[in-house]
C-alpha cells in the first residue's frame, strides 16, 4: 500500500470495519466502503481534508491523498464526481493509527427520488406555495392576514380578478379550509402567514428542502467518514479514481558531432476534477497495471424463485436447495452474486500496482511516520513494473486547466549518423541520433523536439518519437529526411544450397538459404557520411558468418557501412537461414524420393547412379499408369455401348435378325473386357514390383 515497508508486528495496519471499530493505539486500516456501512446523509459539522498529494498515472489513473487532522467522534466529507463513485468505493483507503474508522456515509445514487420515496408529495409540490398546498390536502394550517382561522387544507383554486378601469386581469389563488365553523376561504396571496400545526409534516418538508439544497451539484456527491476515538489526530484519505493520461514531452539539443546531448522531458497534465489542486506533491507514474471498474454504485437484486401457496390439502414437495443456490441475477450474468467484503490490505496494489505510492503528509508528524519515508527519496525511481518521478516543489493547477512540469533535465549520450530505413524512404536516409540511457532510470516514451545548437539561436531541425528507453540501453531518434545523399537498394534474391545424408533408408537434408542485399551509397561531395542500414529481420535469417559489425535486434538488423565523401560506395548484407529435415524416403512414392535426392550439393556418383536408376523407374511406372489409364477409358467406353445395346435388344427381341446382332456384339464386347481385365492385372503387378524396386534403391542409398 502506501507504506515503504511491511510494517513490523507491532504497527502492522488492521482492518477496521464501519460500526464495530473500536480505538485503539494501533494502527488501523479500514479499506473500501462496504455496502453495509453506506448510510444516507452527512454528520453535522464534517470538514474537509485538504489535498496533498496527487499521483497520476500513464494508464489512466490517478491517486488522490487527502491528510489533516482530524477529531475523534467527528467526520470529514469528501466530495467526488458522481462518475468516480465507483472507483472510490472500490478503492477508498482510510489511514487513522490512533483511532478508527466510525460510519462511512454515501447519498444514493438517485437521492431525491429515494428522499421523495418516504414522503407524501413528490419534488413537483416544491414548485410554488400553491402545489405544497394541493399535494398535501388534509394536512392542518394556520392562516394569518385578512382572515385568520385554523383549519384542513380543502383546494386551492386559481381565480381570474379582473383589474379596476379596465387594467386586465389577474390570477390569484383561493385557498379553501374546513375548519371546526365550517369551509373558510382566504386569497393566497393577501395571506401574511401561513403555518403547518403538525410537526411531522413540518419536518418533511425541511427534510424536501434540504434535499434540494444538498443535490444542487447534480453530478458531485459527497462521501462523509466517520472517526471514533479521543482526541485530535493526523488522518489520511486516499482513492483511485480514472482520470486523463499524462502525456510525455521531450526536448532534445543536439550536439555538433558526438558526446552528450541535452535532453529534457515535460509532462503534460490536465486537472478534471473539478476541484482546484493547491501546494500539492505531484508524482507521476508511467507503466502498465492492471486497471478494472465495476458497478459497485449501482443496485442489483438476485432472482428468487417463485413457490405456489399451498393448503392443508396439498403436499409441498420438498425444495432442492442446490437448484436454489444455483439462481443467479440475470445483470450479473451468470456470476453468483454475493456481498462484497471490505477490501484487504494490499487491494489497491493488486487493483491498480502502478499508484501505489507512499502516502506522505507535510510535514510527517510521528504518527504519520510509515506514510513519510519514500517522500524524502530519489526524485527519479524505478520499480519492477513502473517508473515514479516526484517533484521536489509543492505544484498547483485550478480545476479544468493544464500544466507543465519537468520531471527529466540531464545530458545522455549521443552520436549524429544517418539511419537508412528503406520502408520509410526508398532513395534517402535518415537524419538521427543514437541516443544511450546512462541514467539511473528509464525514460518514459513521449515526443521529441529536435534542435541544432546549445545556445539561444538553437534552430528546429525536426520531430521524433522516443520509445521507452530502458536504462543502460540506446534507441536510433529520427528527425528529419536527409537529401543530400542517395542510397540505391537491390534485392539479390534468395539461394539455397541443399546437403544430405542418407543411410539405410532415411535422408537427413540441410537447406541453407542466402539472401543478398546490395547497396550503392553516394553522400555529398563534401560530408562523409556514415549510414546505419536497417533492415526488417525475417523469421529464421541471421547476419552470415563473414559479415562483421552487423547488430541484431528482436526485429531488426543493423549494419554501419562509412561512404566517405565525393565517391559511391557499395556495400551488401548477407542474410542466412538453415533449415534441416530428415525423411524416411523407402515411405516415399518412386516420384518423391527421386525429387529428394536430386539436386543435392553433395551428389556423390552413386547418387547419380541411383537417380539414374530410379528416372528409369519412374519412367516405366508413369508408363504403366498411362496405360492403364487408356484400358480404363477403353472399359467405360464398352460399358456405356453395352447398356445401348441391351435398351435396343429389349425394344427389338432376341429373335429378330437385329437382335441376334445385338446379342452378337455382346459377347465380342465381354471377351475384349476379359482382355483388358487380365492386362490391367499385368500393370498393376508390374508398377508394384517396380515400387518395391524404387524402395530398395533408396534403402540401399549411401551419402
Amino acid at each position: 500500500m502506501f507504506a515503504p515497508t511491511p510494517p513490523s508486528r507491532s504497527n502492522r495496519p488492521t482492518l477496521s470495519l464501519p460500526f464495530t471499530a473500536r480505538p485503539s493505539r494501533r494502527a488501523r486500516l479500514a479499506g473500501g466502503l462496504a455496502a453495509a456501512a453506506l448510510l444516507a446523509g452527512t454528520t453535522a459539522g464534517a470538514a474537509e481534508l485538504p489535498l496533498v498529494r496527487v499521483v497520476l498515472s500513464s494508464a489512466g489513473l490517478a491517486q488522490f491523498l487527502h491528510a489533516g487532522p482530524v477529531t475523534g467522534g467527528g467526520s470529514v466529507e469528501l466530495p467526488v464526481r458522481l462518475d468516480q463513485v465507483d472507483d472510490v468505493l472500490k478503492s477508498l483507503t482510510v489511514f487513522d493509527r490512533e483511532g478508527g474508522v466510525g460510519a462511512v456515509g454515501l447519498p444514493g445514487k438517485q437521492p431525491l427520488a429515494e428522499l421523495y420515496r418516504d414522503l407524501p408529495f413528490g419534488p413537483d409540490a416544491l414548485a410554488s406555495p400553491t402545489a405544497l398546498l394541493n399535494a398535501l390536502v388534509g394536512a392542518e394550517v394556520e392562516i394569518a392576514g385578512p382572515v385568520t382561522a385554523t383549519g384542513r387544507v380543502f383546494r386551492v383554486e386559481p381565480e381570474e380578478i379582473a383589474l379596476p378601469n379596465n387594467g386586465g386581469t389577474v390570477t390569484r389563488h383561493r385557498l379553501s379550509l374546513m375548519t371546526g365553523r365550517g369551509l373558510v376561504q382566504a386569497v393566497l396571496e393577501d395571506l401574511t402567514t401561513l403555518r403547518f400545526t403538525d410537526p411531522e409534516t413540518r419536518a418533511q418538508i425541511e427534510r424536501a428542502l434540504a434535499g434540494q439544497t444538498r443535490n444542487r451539484a447534480k453530478d458531485r456527491r459527497t462521501v462523509s467518514v466517520g472517526f471514533l476515538g479521543d482526541g485530535t489526530r493526523r488522518v489520511a484519505l486516499g482513492y483511485v479514481v480514472a482520470a486523463p493520461v499524462w502525456k510525455t514531452s521531450y526536448r532534445l539539443v543536439l550536439p555538433k558531432e558526438g558526446g552528450t546531448a541535452r535532453l529534457q522531458g515535460w509532462a503534460v497534465v490536465e486537472n478534471l476534477t473539478g476541484g482546484d489542486w493547491t501546494d500539492v506533491e505531484l508524482v507521476l507514474v508511467s507503466g502498465n497495471p492492471v486497471a478494472l471498474r465495476q458497478a459497485l454504485y449501482t443496485a442489483f437484486y438476485t432472482d428468487r424463485p417463485e413457490v405456489p401457496v399451498t393448503t392443508a390439502t396439498r403436499v409441498m414437495p420438498r425444495s432442492d436447495d442446490a437448484d436454489a443456490a444455483e439462481q443467479r441475477p440475470k445483470m450479473y450474468e451468470g456470476a453468483a452474486p454475493r456481498r462484497m467484503p471490505a477490501p484487504q490490505v494490499g487491494q489497491m496494489q493488486r487493483m491498480a500496482p502502478a499508484l501505489a505510492a507512499p502516502a506522505a503528509m507535510p510535514p510527517p508528524a510521528p504518527e504519520t511516520e510509515s506514510m513519510a519515508n519514500l517522500a524524502r527519496a530519489s526524485e527519479a525511481e524505478e520499480a519492477a513494473t513502473q517508473l515514479l518521478y516526484r517533484f521536489p516543489a509543492k505544484v498547483t493547477v485550478a480545476t479544468g486547466h493544464t500544466a507543465m512540469v519537468p520531471f527529466v533535465d540531464r545530458d545522455v549520450q549521443a552520436t549524429r549518423t544517418w539511419l537508412y530505413q528503406p520502408e520509410t524512404s526508398a532513395r534517402r536516409p535518415l537524419a538521427a541520433v543514437r541516443i544511450k540511457n546512462d541514467g539511473d532510470t528509464s525514460l518514459p516514451p513521449g515526443i521529441v523536439t529536435a534542435f541544432d545548437g546549445a545556445d539561444g539561436t538553437a534552430a528546429f531541425v525536426g520531430d521524433a518519437q522516443l520509445p521507452l528507453l530502458a536504462r543502460g540501453t540506446f534507441r536510433y531518434v529520427t528527425f528529419a529526411l536527409d537529401a543530400k545523399t542517395d542510397i540505391r537498394r537491390e534485392d539479390l534474391g534468395i539461394r539455397r544450397t541443399t546437403l544430405g545424408k542418407a543411410v539405410d533408408g532415411e535422408l537427413s537434408l540441410t537447406v541453407k538459404s542466402r539472401r543478398t542485399l546490395s547497396y550503392e551509397i553516394t553522400p555529398p561531395a563534401d560530408e562523409d557520411r556514415e549510414i546505419v542500414i536497417e533492415e526488417a529481420r525475417a523469421d529464421g535469417f541471421a547476419p552470415a558468418p563473414d559479415q562483421k559489425g552487423v547488430e541484431e535486434t528482436p526485429t531488426r538488423v543493423r549494419a554501419t557501412v562509412a561512404a566517405p565523401r565525393g565517391k559511391t560506395t557499395k556495400a551488401s548484407l548477407v542474410l542466412e537461414r538453415t533449415d534441416r529435415q530428415t525423411v524416411i524416403l523407402t515411405d516415399l512414392a518412386p516420384e518423391e524420393i527421386l525429387a529428394r535426392i536430386r539436386g543435392l550439393e553433395n551428389e556423390t556418383p552413386a547418387v547419380k547412379d541411383t537417380a539414374a536408376k530410379l528416372g528409369a523407374l519412374v519412367g516405366d511406372i508413369n508408363r504403366a499408369r498411362g496405360e492403364r489409364g487408356r484400358l480404363d477409358a477403353e472399359r467405360k467406353r464398352i460399358g456405356d455401348d453395352q447398356a445401348r445395346l441391351r435398351q435396343n435388344l429389349g425394344a427389338v427381341g432376341s429373335g429378330t435378325d437385329l437382335g441376334r446382332r445385338y446379342i452378337d456384339t455382346l459377347k465380342t464386347q465381354e471377351d475384349r473386357l476379359a482382355e483388358i481385365g487380365r492386362a490391367d492385372q499385368a500393370l498393376e503387378a508390374d508398377i508394384a514390383a517396380k515400387r518395391q524396386a524404387a524402395v530398395q534403391l533408396a534403402r540401399q542409398l549411401k551419402l
